[in-house]
């Protein structure tokens, strides 16, 4: 595996696996405010080989997948130069380099696109929000003269035969139905005051850093599936503050999925977006993977195993008993 042949030259890299931050990104620095350009993944890819990428390094838990953002207020030089280098060089594309607790390097990651980033005195150091909108493989990494993690990358896309489709879409039925069921018994539970409870049963953590900033996994955790797809195709079809939307998630994420039609784009999306309020370990899992078939194969046993979890709350506490 690519994680094991980088291990030994990564593993403890310059870079540490996570990024010091300032306080969170309310104290974004007053300096220039640059909203990302036009420019993207689909530029980028368009540049031609060899691919390259600068790099955030992160915890594999923390791995973002398609659809998703993050705001992070770095104040390292070496990461202000990171910044520049993807605006300048890679059409304002970056990687995160996420390593396992081992120290290894998860050979699949996650492509961010730079939607925003401002800076102010290189002390301060800059404040970007990134979205997530498609997947690479690394090929190698190398620490620049910066002190910063860069490197050859390939696109990583789903390779679904076409036979498979059909019961593609019916573990998609099969998985809306799960999701609904298991959202349905959160609220009851967590209204009757067992929102520890929950979160024990669903496996996730109600909150995860990145770097200084807390995102509360909550936020999401009550939302439907159909609402958790809305929310992520209108992330992937932002062409940025000052622009319309891309018409349609295809004309997004064509190039960098790997899709020729709406419908292939909006079924790897649902597959991403049930992933999404998952257990870190289990989305991770998932940003590996190579077709929304064995997405929603994995987000159906997870939602089952917590529909068991949570009916057995609920016999529970209708029967005035504590869970122990």
């Amino acid at each position: 595996m690519l994680a094991v042949l980088l291990s030994s030259a990564v593993a403890r890299p310059r870079c540490a696996p996570g990024p010091r931050c300032a306080p969170g990104p309310h104290c974004a620095p007053g300096g220039p405010r640059r909203a990302a350009p036009r420019m993207g993944a689909a530029e980028w890819l368009a540049s031609g080989s060899p691919l390259e990428l600068g790099f955030l390094p992160f915890p594999l838990d923390q791995a973002l997948l398609p659809g998703e953002t993050r705001q992070v207020h770095l104040y390292e030089a070496r990461f202000i130069t990171l910044f520049s280098e993807a605006a300048s060089k890679h059409h304002d594309c970056l990687g995160a380099v996420l390593f396992t607790p081992q120290g290894n390097v998860a050979s699949v990651t996650s492509l961010l696109e730079i939607e925003e980033f401002r800076t102010g005195a290189e002390e301060i150091g800059v404040w970007a929000n990134l979205k997530c909108v498609g997947r690479v493989k690394l090929k190698e990494l190398e620490t620049t003269e910066f002190d910063y993690l860069s490197g050859g990358v390939e696109l990583f896309t789903d390779s679904l035969p076409t036979e498979e489709r059909a019961e593609d879409d019916a573990a998609a039925a099969e998985l809306r139905e799960l999701h609904a069921s298991v959202r349905e018994m959160e609220e009851r539970l967590t209204k009757a005051g067992e929102g520890a409870a929950v979160a024990e049963a669903t496996g996730r953590e109600a909150r995860v850093e990145w770097g200084h900033e807390v995102r509360d996994g909550s936020e999401e955790a009550g939302l439907g599936l159909e609402a958790l797809v809305e929310r992520r195709s209108g992330v992937l079809r932002s062409a940025g503050q000052d622009a319309p939307p891309r018409e349609s998630l295809l004309a997004a994420v064509a190039s960098g999925w790997g899709v020729e039609s709406e419908e292939e784009a909006q079924r790897q999306l649902l597959s991403f977006s049930a992933s999404a309020t998952l257990s870190p370990s289990a989305r991770a899992q998932a940003l590996g993977m190579r077709s929304g078939a064995e997405r929603l194969a994995a987000a159906t046993a997870v939602l089952k195993e917590q529909q068991r979890r949570l009916s057995a709350l609920l016999v529970l506490r209708d029967a005035g008993l504590e869970a122990s």
